[in-house]
C-alpha cells in the first residue's frame, strides 16, 4: 500500500546526532524530567531519544507540515492499521523533524483510536490537514490516504497530539 502523502511518519535515523540529542536533552523539561529522569537505555549512561519523524514524503511537504504543527493548526495524524507493530499510546512522545531533518517540535499522543477508514471524522481530517472541519477536508483527507486501490485502509489508526517543546522560547530550568 502506498504511503499516505501528509500522514507518513517517515522515521528518520538520526538517533546519533548531535543535534537532535541536545533538542531531547532541552525538551526534558516540558515533560517534568529533572536531569536524573531521563529516559535510559540498557545502561544508564545511554539515553534514548524518542522516535523521531517527519510528516510527508518530500522536505518541502515535511517543512510545510512541521510549520502547521508549531502554529496549533495540525494536531491530529492517521496511519492505515497494518503500518503499525505496535499502537501509539496516550503519553507517548515523539520528536517532529523538519525537511532537513532538524529537530522542530516535541510532540505527545493525547488520544488515539483504531477506527474504519469509512468512519474517520471531519474533525479529525480537519486536525490533520491543519483546516477547519467539513466535507471538503474529509473528502481532501479520503484523497490523499487512498492507498493502490484508491480506497482508504480498513482500519485507520488516529491520533491527536499536543506540541510540548517547540524550539522557539525558553525551556523551563532543570534541577
Amino acid at each position: 500500500m502506498d504511503e499516505p502523502r501528509t500522514t507518513a511518519r517517515e522515521r528518520a535515523d538520526v538517533q546519533d546526532d548531535d543535534g537532535l540529542l541536545a533538542f531531547w536533552q532541552a525538551a526534558q523539561g516540558h515533560l517534568g524530567f529533572g536531569r536524573l529522569g531521563v529516559v535510559v537505555g540498557e545502561q544508564s549512561d545511554d539515553v534514548v531519544v524518542p522516535p523521531a519523524w517527519t510528516f510527508g514524503v518530500t522536505a518541502e511537504e515535511a517543512d510545510a507540515e512541521v510549520e502547521a504543527v508549531l502554529a496549533g493548526r495540525k494536531t491530529a495524524t492517521s496511519g492505515p492499521r497494518a503500518a503499525f507493530a505496535d499502537l501509539p499510546e496516550v503519553g507517548d512522545v515523539g520528536i517532529v523533524l523538519d525537511g532537513a531533518h532538524r529537530p522542530r517540535a516535541l510532540v505527545r499522543v493525547t488520544a488515539v483510536d483504531v477506527v474504519p477508514g469509512s468512519l474517520v471524522s471531519t474533525g479529525h481530517a480537519g486536525a490533520e490537514l491543519g483546516v477547519a472541519p467539513s466535507e471538503d477536508a474529509l473528502e481532501r483527507w479520503r484523497a490523499l490516504n487512498a492507498g493502490v486501490s484508491g480506497e482508504v485502509a480498513d482500519e485507520v489508526v488516529v491520533e491527536r497530539f499536543e506540541v510540548v517543546y517547540p524550539t522557539d522560547g525558553p525551556a523551563p530550568a532543570v534541577d
